[in-house]
């Protein structure tokens, strides 16, 4: 298993207007991710990997003079209409019904998402309408490709994602569709695919989180994520990975970090180039697929400027980046202070019955984790380590417990609460927060059934 990342020239594309409860294609999207996630962790100060130079020179060996970066996203093709080059993304509402979706790969794909029915959000346009779907050919065209299809719940955030993505029988306007293989992710998570398993992308990954987008890229603020690169071979996978595709001698491995070194000039680019170079110095690139050496892949949109983009990345030579080492993760902290609790007014800091949010619903699903970041909410200052709470299940459809743990931890194997179903029950507990300093704890609901959780911050540790 698997397929080849995409190549090709640039065009350009563009973004719909968003409209309340319509499927909306490009455009603006909630958060993805928590801070702590390894598409948003900074690695500026990551240790080099002792294997950099060798892999590095992997990526290098075919060619006659230095390699270069290909920005692979684009636009229309005038030349081949409907193609388009570069990824499309799409938010739907929740109330956008979801289609039954048949996998290639079922044992290692999501039938739909945690604790909601089997399907996929997919607008009926994708059936027959262009530019809904990675290539800009209709589900029923019967085209080629990887034909990713990347959809955003934006109320009950979830991504949905799937790859070599048809409806069939080709031609049909009432056709059922099917994909290689899909997975789906909680927004506010840092869940990884089960080992070994895939995604819609050879590694495990999501993919639009690592996408150079133009609203970012144009946007006021730095870019906080890494982007998605492809090499044409690799072999095995290392964290944040969790499923390999090919064996390659020499090659890194999925989820291998490539980071633009800190010495490289970038002065001279447009502001907006400038803007995505910071990033793969600060995020870096991570290797999620097999393909061409060094295209970094963005979302479909028209205001890109090829002529600006090809020759600045390719000025950006594989000798100019370093690996991190294979698999890092930022240090997390095991431990509260000993001392120094602050007590606050009691405060709500999350409900899963309210709207879905951040610090909202959706109730955790069976399994799922889910981060909250409490740090200026309730009056808990910056720097906290810990904070002092009540968690409170109701609504528990299954026996079970809450484990609690940092925002950039692991699950812990005590429980702070545990429950019956539909019990209503409480328990005081200290939450370590991320060692990062992005202020959040995570929860998994370890039971068989949906549950909601309430937590009222009454202290703080620093």
């Amino acid at each position: 298993m698997r397929r080849s990342g995409a190549a090709a020239a640039l065009f350009l594309a563009c973004c719909a207007v968003p409209a309340a409860g319509q499927p909306v294609r490009g455009g603006a999207l909630p958060t993805l991710f928590p801070p702590d996630n390894w598409w948003n962790v900074d690695v500026s100060a990551a240790p080099v990997d002792p294997a950099s130079a060798s892999l590095i020179g992997y990526i290098q060996s075919p060619y006659p003079t230095p390699r270069g970066l290909h920005p692979d996203f684009g636009g229309d093709d005038p030349d081949v209409p409907p193609e388009i080059y570069g990824m499309i993304y799409m938010t739907v509402p929740g109330s956008q019904p979801l289609e039954p979706m048949a996998f290639d790969y079922a044992d290692q794909s999501d039938t739909g998402a945690p604790g909601r029915p089997a399907g996929y959000p997919i607008p009926v346009e994708a059936k027959t309408q262009a530019k809904w779907i990675e290539g800009g050919y209709p589900g029923n065209a019967d085209a080629g490709g990887d034909k990713h299809l990347l959809i955003v719940d934006r109320d009950n955030r979830f991504l949905y994602e799937t790859w070599n993505t048809r409806c069939v029988p080709a031609g049909s306007p009432s056709c059922t569709w099917e994909a290689g293989s899909g997975a789906v992710f909680l927004l506010d998570s840092n869940q990884r695919r089960p080992d070994t398993w895939t995604s819609a992308d050879a590694a495990g990954l999501a993919i639009l989180p690592g996408l150079v987008r133009y609203d970012e890229a144009f946007g006021t603020s730095p870019i906080r994520h890494a982007f998605r690169v492809t090499t044409r071979g690799t072999t095995g996978y290392v964290y944040p990975a969790s499923h390999d595709a090919t064996i390659a001698a020499g090659a890194p491995p999925l989820g291998t970090r490539l980071r633009l070194k800190s010495s490289k000039d970038i002065s001279g680019y447009p502001a907006y180039v400038q803007r995505i170079f910071q990033a793969m110095k600060s995020y870096g690139l991570i290797v999620a697929d097999n393909g061409s050496d060094l295209y970094v892949q963005g979302a479909y949109d028209v205001r890109w400027d090829n002529g600006v983009l090809n020759p600045a990345f390719g000025a950006l030579k594989a000798a100019d980046f370093e690996v991190i080492q294979l698999g890092w993760k930022p240090a997390v902290a095991t431990s509260a202070p000993a001392a120094g609790l602050h007590t606050l007014t009691p405060c709500r800091v999350v409900d899963t019955r309210d709207a879905s949010g951040p610090w909202g619903g959706p109730a955790l699903a069976p399994g799922a984790e889910r981060v909250f970041a409490v740090e200026g909410r309730c009056g808990v200052p910056t720097g906290t380590r810990a904070v002092s709470v009540n968690l409170t299940v109701t609504q528990p459809e299954a026996a079970g417990s809450f484990e609690a743990f940092p925002g950039d931890g692991t699950p812990a194997l005590a429980a702070v609460l545990a429950f019956r179903a539909g019990q209503t029950r409480a328990n005081n507990a200290i939450l370590m927060l991320s060692s990062s300093g992005s202020g959040g704890f995570a929860v998994r609901n370890h039971s068989a059934g949906n549950a909601h959780i309430l937590v009222d911050v009454n202290g703080y540790l620093k």
